[in-house]
């Protein structure tokens, strides 16, 4: 790169050599999962197994603007496993504000310096730094994709010191971090939030320095939740409750002492008990945590057995005109639902257990209707142009609408299924003037997925779904866009609390593959299946299915490959 009139010197080969001097020594510790403790459902967050230390040195005398500015970027990643004093060490008196959490830059590979020589005989220059950015995180630790290619440049102000040593005078806040190195030193974070009914923990995901992780994520979760999901979820904090100490380290005994402002004595004990279980849960589940104001601990009345909402896996498929039960390569009928002759079946919906579940059938592109039984035919539960694939929450509410239509979707209160009340909309103004592919709703009822296209591609967004005092959905929060990658998708599912699993094409992909989309976080390709048509999952990822043209279907199972296990059905479909 260069600027018109200034002499530029490249120097961003010497920066990989030096950022690959970096020593990383891991230190080995076993993992656990616990086997008792409040937390009850989910994922247990396991010990930290000691990440990988990443060295970072003092300037030399008589370096030079390139080499100080290469030591700094390598002292930024050293400095989120420890801390940033060597980092500092690069910087002018007057530049030791600079503030490195204010944002974090991941950046695709170590970036090119550019050196402008112009004025380096006055004491002062230029050093930019150019690189691809493959992702973002903010203050709060909300991790945001970016869409591959996104150059940044980064410049930093140069002057020479008393003692004729070159020191950064001017920095951008933040960091500036490889994919590798943030790998390495930050930790993902899912800190949780209480559905409005209190009957789920709500995951937020977040990245934060693996130095201090326990101490950000309860401040953060005391904090409050991430913006989008802010409506669709419960706080049981007093307004003004913060950490009185910023420091939250646990003891050699394994337990956590939280100290808080006054502000949190106005929480009833019960709502301390729930914040208990939130830092339980985010905190891994097998500490024990109290809650101190003055060096005095705060009763509060037994811990609830809340966790998180899961999917189970109990999935069926279509043979022939016949809903049929999955377990393994065994397929039976279903006793609850009789063959669906005369119509079209083109999606399938259920809740509770495949067994003796109530079904729905999108018939055709035009139509939902309930499944018939011995006892009873078809109910039309919604009609419309190009109708969604259904999608039927905890609630009993099931999501549809036309693929095209003016911001908003459609639901239908399956308790009142062929009433006239029984279908309402739902306003999603973020919508208007887009094509819908594919919509799926999160286990917990507080979160939704949803694929769109306004000409331009796919683009895949996880919104909050607010809810009146009956549950009844009412409009949906302005989204967070994930899975930047993707270019074309079909369909979305809920492969675990944080992660999406999309039926879609990256660049340099011909076709349609499972992309993993994390909820904050890199998007990630899985192996390919060829002709995939369809996906769905469970709780995991070894549920997923995928179904192809010629009606096989394969499972994830454990392994990176992919596992045909039955042949000759279609629509693979897990409660939800």
């Amino acid at each position: 790169m260069t600027t018109t009139g200034v002499p530029l010197r490249r120097a961003g080969r010497a920066l990989a050599a030096g950022l690959a001097t970096a020593l990383v020594v891991a230190l080995g510790a076993c993992a656990s999962i616990p086997t008792s403790g409040p937390v009850t459902e989910g994922q247990a967050t396991p010990e930290d197994p000691g990440q990988p230390f990443v060295s970072a040195a003092s300037p030399i005398r008589d370096a030079s603007p390139d080499q100080i500015v290469r030591g700094f970027l390598t002292a930024q990643a050293q400095g989120a496993r420890s801390s940033f004093d060597v980092a500092s060490e690069f910087l002018t008196d007057d530049a030791q504000a600079w503030s490195p959490l204010a944002q974090v830059a991941v950046l695709e590979d170590v970036p090119q310096l550019e050196v402008d020589e112009a004025t380096l005989e006055e004491g002062t220059t230029t050093v930019r730094a150019t690189a691809d950015v493959v992702g973002t995180v903010d203050e709060r630790g909300v991790y945001t994709e970016e869409v591959p290619g996104r150059t940044v440049e980064i410049s930093y102000g140069l002057v020479r010191d008393a003692d004729g040593q070159w020191r950064i005078a001017t920095v951008e806040d933040g960091l500036s971090i490889t994919a590798t190195n943030f790998a390495r030193t930050f930790k993902q974070v899912n800190l949780y939030f209480p559905t409005l009914d209190r009957t789920y923990l709500v995951p937020d995901a977040r990245w934060f320095p693996s130095r201090n992780w326990q101490t950000l994520a309860v401040r953060e979760t005391v904090r409050g939740p991430s913006e989008w999901l802010a409506g669709s979820v419960g706080t049981v904090v007093p307004e003004g409750t913060a950490l009185s100490i910023d420091s939250v380290t646990p003891s050699d005994e394994g337990t956590v002492a939280v100290p808080l402002n006054d502000a949190v004595t106005a929480a009833s004990s019960a709502d301390r008990a729930l914040l208990l279980a939130q830092l339980q849960a985010a905190l891994g589940g097998r500490v024990e945590i109290t809650i101190g104001v003055g060096g005095t601990t705060l009763s509060a009345d037994d811990v609830p057995a809340i966790g998180v909402a899961t999917t189970p896996d109990d999935p069926v498929v279509l043979a022939g005109d016949q809903i049929m039960s999955l377990e393994g390569r065994t397929t039976q009928p279903v006793g609850s639902a009789a063959p669906l002759a005369g119509l079209q079946p083109t999606a399938l919906a259920f809740r509770g257990r495949s067994s003796d579940a109530s079904y729905v059938v999108r018939d055709g592109a035009i139509r939902i209707v309930t499944a018939p039984t011995a006892d009873a035919g078809p109910t039309t539960l919604l009609t419309g142009a190009n109708l969604l694939a259904p999608s039927i929450d905890r609630f009993q509410f099931l999501w549809s609408g036309p693929q095209v239509q003016p911001g908003s979707l459609q639901v239908v209160d399956l308790r009142e299924g062929g009433s006239d009340t029984a279908v309402s909309e739902v306003a999603v103004p973020w919508l208007d003037g887009r094509t819908i592919m594919s919509v799926r709703v999160a286990p917990d009822g507080a979160r939704i997925a949803v694929v769109s296209d306004a000409g331009s591609g796919a683009q895949i967004h996880v919104a909050g779904i607010v809810r009146d005092e009956a549950g009844r959905p009412t409009q949906l929060s302005d989204p967070i866009r994930v899975g930047q990658p993707v270019l074309t998708a079909t369909q979305v599912t809920w492969v675990d609390r944080v992660l999406l699993g999309v039926l879609g094409r990256a660049a340099g992909q011909a076709e349609p593959v499972v992309q993993r989309v994390p909820v904050g976080g890199p998007t990630v390709a899985a192996s390919p299946v060829e002709d995939a048509v369809s996906l769905a999952s469970a709780t995991g990822v070894g549920t997923m299915l995928v179904g192809t043209s010629d009606s096989s279907l394969y499972a994830a199972g454990t392994s990176t490959l992919w596992t045909r296990v039955a042949t000759e059905v279609r629509l693979p479909t897990y409660p939800g």
